[in-house]
């Protein structure tokens, strides 16, 4: 999964974070409080969802921000997807005092630039460790409701982990913290939890 299409997904879909952003830290740390940002008219439904399992899942609180449009500086045209790399930037600048993470959720398409790619559709990237991250349920919908909204969910506490220090995982294939290597198949394989290396790293 990034830092940060059956066909078309498995073509280009997000490694989550990119090798080149996720540094692999000293020490994970948890997150106390995390602001959301809506883009664009994400959908609330999924919203909700966000909240709910942020909470439930690294237990803390999260607030949500007025919605924002989509940054023009962060548009590629040639691909008509919006950078992440400078959608987190722009995120950072918006970090309210007493949180330490600002999620942005998007429906547009959005990318970054890798080693061999310039631009690399993905499904989302966060800082590693840092105070932002973006997903996109863009390349996420196809399926069943339910597997999309499984998805999301995974690629959302997936960033997540990544602000709060944890790299990928190499240890259990099924550990959600695992790099998808551009294949949804990935994401798929995993299961909504850290394995215990990943937990370790966090409760150092």
């Amino acid at each position: 999964m990034a830092f940060i299409s059956f066909i078309v997904l498995l073509a280009t879909a997000c490694n989550h974070s990119q090798s080149n952003n996720v540094k692999k830290p000293v020490k994970a740390t948890t997150i106390k409080k995390v602001a959301v940002i809506l883009y664009e008219n994400f959908d609330t439904v999924m919203l909700n969802t966000a909240i709910d399992e942020v909470k439930s899942f690294y237990h803390c609180d999260a607030i949500i921000l007025p919605p924002q449009d989509l940054p023009a500086f962060a548009y590629y045209k040639p691909r008509y997807r919006y950078k992440a790399d400078s959608l987190l930037k722009f995120q950072s600048g918006l970090l309210p005092s007493g949180t330490q993470s600002v999620i942005g959720l998007t429906n547009k398409d959005i990318s970054t630039t890798t080693d061999n790619h310039d631009d690399w559709g993905i499904f989302g990237l966060g800082y590693c460790p840092g105070k932002a991250c973006v997903i996109s349920v863009f390349r996420l919908q196809s399926g069943p409701y339910d597997l999309y909204k499984e998805r999301f969910i995974k690629v959302l506490l997936h960033e997540l982990g990544h602000n709060m220090g944890l790299p990928h995982c190499n240890y259990d294939s099924t550990c959600m913290m695992n790099d998808a290597k551009g294949t949804m198949a990935q994401v798929d394989l995993e299961r909504k939890w850290l394995c215990p290396n990943c937990k370790k790293l966090l409760s150092n």
